[in-house]
This record gives C-alpha cells, sequence and structure tokens, in this order.
C-alpha cells in the first residue's frame, strides 16, 4: 500500500504542471546555462469603446474600426470568438466593441440600424467604410489603411 501511495504521490506531482490549467505570463529560456524570461508580445488590438474621442486618439495611431454588436447577438458572439481567437491577425488595427444596445447616439451618427455592423473611421471620428457581417477575413479585407 505504502509504495502505491508513493507512485500515486510522485505522478501527481510531475503531472501538475499540465493539469493547472493556468498559462504563465513569461516563457523560460535556457540559454548558455542562464535562465532568462521572456515576455510574450502583447496584442491589443481588441478595445472597449470608451468614448468617440478615445476612438478618434486611437483612428490617429492605425486604423480603427467600430463593431456595433449585441451580447444577445448569435452572429455577434460567433464573430467575437473569431477576433479573440485572432486578435494576432488584426494587431495592425484597432477593432473597438461598440454595445449596440447603449449606443444610439453613435447609431444615429453612422446610420447603423442593426448589430454587427462595422464602421472605420478616421482621427476626427468620419466613417471611412461601413460593412455588415463578418469576421476576421471580412474584416481584413474590407478594412482600408489610411
Amino acid at each position: 500500500m505504502r509504495v502505491f501511495t508513493v507512485i500515486a504521490f510522485v505522478l501527481l506531482i510531475v503531472s501538475f504542471p499540465a493539469f493547472s490549467g493556468g498559462q504563465s505570463e513569461s516563457v523560460d529560456v535556457m540559454e548558455g546555462g542562464m535562465m532568462e524570461a521572456m515576455e510574450m508580445p502583447e496584442v491589443n488590438a481588441i478595445v472597449d469603446f470608451r468614448s468617440l474621442d478615445h476612438a478618434r486618439e486611437l483612428a490617429a495611431e492605425k486604423p480603427t474600426v467600430l463593431f456595433f454588436n449585441a451580447s444577445w447577438c448569435p452572429s455577434c458572439k460567433g464573430a467575437v470568438r473569431d477576433f479573440e481567437a485572432n486578435e494576432v491577425e488584426i494587431r495592425d488595427y484597432y477593432l473597438v466593441y461598440v454595445d449596440y444596445d447603449s449606443s444610439d447616439d453613435l447609431q444615429e451618427k453612422y446610420g447603423v440600424t442593426y448589430q454587427h455592423t462595422f464602421v472605420q473611421i478616421d482621427s476626427e471620428g468620419k466613417a471611412v467604410t461601413k460593412w455588415n457581417g463578418g469576421g476576421t477575413g471580412e474584416f481584413l479585407n474590407k478594412v482600408k489603411v489610411m
């Protein structure tokens, strides 16, 4: 019985990292006998809408698209999953999540009539292009590089 307990304990300790579920913020790399921490690159292409002024500031940095979506919208949910899984693909842009249900003023400003609408804006807040539906592939095809 003791041997079984010792073996089970050793197996538990050895397998713990595989089942811990967490991911490390850094990766240890062995180089020249020394351990170094290598930072994983942070993408930050997807941001939540705060204000139109903030969105204009983002648009001054790189192409910015407002994504009008609703938490109850099935196609929006699919698009959100797609964007979040492929955020590295859109790293050269900002995708700003706008809550469709609480953005009446913005909807009116940009002529948005239903959720799952995208509006690319410039640094002055003017609409550059607008389209409905799609995920990462459509985003990359429709967004204009200025």
